[in-house]
C-alpha cells in the first residue's frame, strides 16, 4: 500500500468516524425531557445570558466551564435565555464529544515508541467504540459536565505522551559540541522547546479539567498512582524537569482562577473552590441518602443491567480485549531484547492506563454517592484499553517481516484479521443498537440504566396544562406560585422560564398573603393547604414529575 492511499484511507476512517458521532448525537436532541441536572445548569447559563454575569456557587454547582462554553451556543440564536431551546444546550456536550475523539486521534504511535497504540487499527477501533458506546451516546446528549470533563482528560493524555515522546528524541548534533560536564542537572538536559509547548498545553487542559467539575480530583489521584506504577520513583526522579512542571502548575493554576474568578471579576469564587467545595462534597457523599449506593453500581450499569423484563444492557464486550491489554501492561520489560527501545515507552503508557483506569474504578466505587453518569470517567479508559487490546491482535496476525512462506501462515494471518474484523463488526452493532434505543426509544424510561431520577412524561403533561391555563389568562405576565421543596423544583424553572411572575417556595405557607396566584403548584403533602387557601374557582390535579415525586396543579376552571 502506497503512502498517499495510506493517508486517504486514513482521512476516510476519520470521516467515517465524526459522521457516525453526529448521527447518533445530533437527531432529535429536544425529544427527551429535561433532567433536573440539565434544567439547572440551564438556569444557571441563562443568568450569564440575561445579567451579563457569573459567580461560582459551590453548593449544589459545578465548576464554570460550562456555563462559559454553552454562551455562545445559546447567542447564535438566541437574546435571552426565555428564547433558548434545548438545542442550545444540548449541542455543547456533543461538540466537545467530537472534540474528544479528535484528540484520540492523536495518541497514536509517537517517535521512540512512546504512544498508545501499536498501530491505526487500535486507534480507530478505540475512536468507533467510543463513537457507539450507549453510555457515552447517552450523556453527549445531556447538558451536563461529564462530557467535557472526559474531553479535559484526554487532552492532558494526549500532552502527557507528546512530552514524553518529544522529550526522548535525541537532539540534532552541532559542529562544535562543547564538552559534557559530569553530573549535570536534570533540568539542563534536553531542553526542548516543544516539551515547553506540551507542558503549556497540559497544564490548560489541567486546568479546564479541574474548572469543570470538582470531581476530577480523584482523575488526578488515580493518574498520580498510576504514573508511579509506570515509571516508578526512580524512573520519575530520572525524568523530571523542573521548569516544565512549574509551566504546567503555573498555566493549570492560571486557566482556573481565571475561569473560577468570571475572569478576575469575583475573587470570592476561588476562595469558594479552594476551601469551600471540599465540606459541600464530602456532605453529598455521604450524608445524601437517595444517591446512596452499593460499591457495584457502576459495573452493574456499564457492563450487565436489566430491569425486570426489559431488555439486557451490556458492554462487557470491551472487558476481553481491556483484559488483554492490562495483561501485555504488566509483563515484565525486556530489557535485552532488540525491539525493547520500541516498545518500552508504549508499555509504559500501556501499564499507566491500565493502573489509572482500574484505580479511578475503585475510587469511585468505594464513594457511596453514585450517579450513572460520573461512570464515563473510567468508561473511556476501558475502551482505550479494548482499542490498545485490539491493535495489539491485529499486529500479531500481521506479516510484515517477510520469512514466513507457505499458503498455511498466510491463510492463518487472514483468518486472524478477518476474526479481529468480524468481532469489532459485532460489537460496534451491538452497541448501536444498544445507543439508539437508549436515545430514541426509550430516553425516559426507567428500564434504561441511563435514566436516573428523570423527569417523566408527565411532567410534560404537567407543563401543557400551565401554558394553556396561561395562555387563557395573561400569558407570559400571568402569575404563578410554586410550593415545592427546591429539589423536586427542577426542571420546571427551565419549562417556566418564558412567564415572567414566577415565585418559587417551599411551603404553600411561605406564599405572601396578598398574593392570589392565577396558577398554583404544590407539593403532594402539601396539597389540602393549597386547596384551602387558593382552591376556590380552580380546578385540580396531579401529575408524576418523576418516579416517587407528585404535584399538585390549581388552575381556574375552564
Amino acid at each position: 500500500m502506497t503512502y498517499a492511499l495510506s493517508r486517504v484511507l486514513g482521512w476516510a476512517a476519520v470521516a467515517a468516524i465524526i459522521i457516525g458521532a453526529l448521527v447518533l448525537r445530533v437527531p432529535r436532541l429536544d425529544q427527551r425531557p429535561m433532567h433536573g441536572d440539565e434544567a439547572n445548569q440551564a438556569v444557571r447559563t441563562g443568568l450569564l445570558l440575561d445579567q451579563g454575569y457569573y459567580h461560582y456557587d459551590p453548593a449544589d454547582h459545578h465548576g464554570p466551564t460550562l456555563y462559559f462554553a454553552a454562551w455562545p451556543f445559546c447567542r447564535a440564536s438566541a437574546d435571552t435565555f426565555a428564547e433558548t431551546t434545548e438545542w442550545n444546550f444540548r449541542l455543547v456536550p456533543v461538540t466537545f464529544s467530537l472534540l474528544t475523539l479528535l484528540l484520540m486521534l492523536g495518541l497514536g504511535s509517537c517517535a521512540n515508541g512512546h504512544g498508545l497504540f501499536v498501530n491505526r487499527v487500535g486507534l480507530y477501533s478505540a475512536a468507533l467504540l467510543t463513537v457507539v458506546s450507549p453510555a457515552m451516546v447517552y450523556y453527549n446528549r445531556f447538558f451536563i459536565q461529564e462530557s467535557m470533563l472526559i474531553t479535559f482528560l484526554t487532552g492532558m493524555l494526549l500532552c502527557a505522551v507528546r512530552y514524553a515522546s518529544a522529550l526522548s528524541v535525541p537532539k540534532p548534533e552541532t559542529r562544535n559540541p562543547k564538552p559534557e560536564t559530569r553530573n549535570p542537572k536534570p533540568e539542563t538536559r534536553n531542553q526542548k522547546p516543544e516539551t515547553l509547548v506540551w507542558a503549556a498545553a497540559f497544564g490548560a487542559f489541567a486546568g479546564l479539567a479541574a474548572a469543570t467539575k470538582e470531581t476530577v480530583v480523584l482523575s488526578f489521584a488515580a493518574a498520580a498512582v498510576a504514573m508511579v506504577a509506570a515509571c516508578g520513583f526512580g524512573g520519575l526522579w530520572r525524568a523530571w524537569r523542573t521548569r516544565d512542571a512549574l509551566v504546567a502548575v503555573g498555566v493549570a493554576a492560571f486557566v482556573a482562577v481565571l475561569l473560577y474568578s468570571s475572569f478576575f471579576t469575583y475573587p470570592r469564587g476561588v476562595y469558594d473552590a479552594l476551601f469551600s467545595t471540599y465540606q459541600t462534597y464530602h456532605t453529598r457523599a455521604t450524608a445524601v441518602p437517595e444517591h446512596q449506593h452499593p460499591w457495584n453500581f457502576y459495573l452493574k450499569i456499564i457492563f450487565w443491567f436489566k430491569y425486570g423484563r426489559g431488555p439486557v444492557w451490556s458492554e462487557a464486550g470491551l472487558l476481553l480485549p481491556a483484559a488483554l491489554a492490562i495483561l501485555l501492561s504488566i509483563l515484565p520489560f525486556r530489557r535485552h531484547s532488540a525491539a525493547s527501545k520500541e516498545t518500552r515507552g508504549r508499555q509504559r503508557w500501556v501499564r499507566f492506563l491500565a493502573v489509572y483506569t482500574l484505580a479511578l474504578t475503585a475510587l469511585y466505587s468505594a464513594i457511596p454517592y453514585k450517579t450513572p453518569w460520573c461512570a464515563l470517567s473510567f468508561l473511556h479508559g476501558f475502551i482505550l484499553l479494548a482499542g490498545v487490546g485490539i491493535g495489539v491482535c491485529w499486529k500479531a496476525f500481521s506479516r510484515t517481516d517477510g520469512q514466513r512462506t507457505g499458503p498455511l501462515p498466510a491463510a492463518v494471518h487472514l483468518c486472524g484479521k478477518l476474526a479481529i474484523l468480524f468481532g469489532v463488526a459485532v460489537l460496534v452493532r451491538h452497541h448501536v443498537m444498544q445507543a439508539h434505543r437508549a436515545c430514541f426509544k426509550m430516553p425516559a424510561d426507567p428500564r434504561n440504566p441511563y435514566v436516573y431520577a428523570h423527569t417523566g412524561t408527565d411532567a410534560m403533561n404537567l407543563v401543557a396544562e400551565i401554558e394553556r391555563a396561561a395562555k387563557q389568562a395573561e400569558g407570559t405576565d400571568t402569575l404563578i406560585a410554586l410550593a415545592v421543596p427546591t429539589p423536586d423544583t427542577w426542571p420546571l424553572p427551565w419549562y417556566l422560564r418564558k412567564y415572567r411572575n414566577v415565585g418559587y417556595w417551599n411551603r404553600v405557607e411561605d406564599i405572601p398573603a396578598e398574593l392570589q396566584p392565577t396558577i398554583v403548584v404544590a407539593a403532594a403533602d402539601q396539597g389540602d393547604v393549597a386547596d384551602e387557601r387558593f382552591g376556590r374557582g380552580k380546578r385540580a390535579s396531579f401529575f408524576g414529575i418523576r418516579p416517587g415525586v407528585l404535584l399538585n396543579l390549581f388552575v381556574p376552571e375552564k
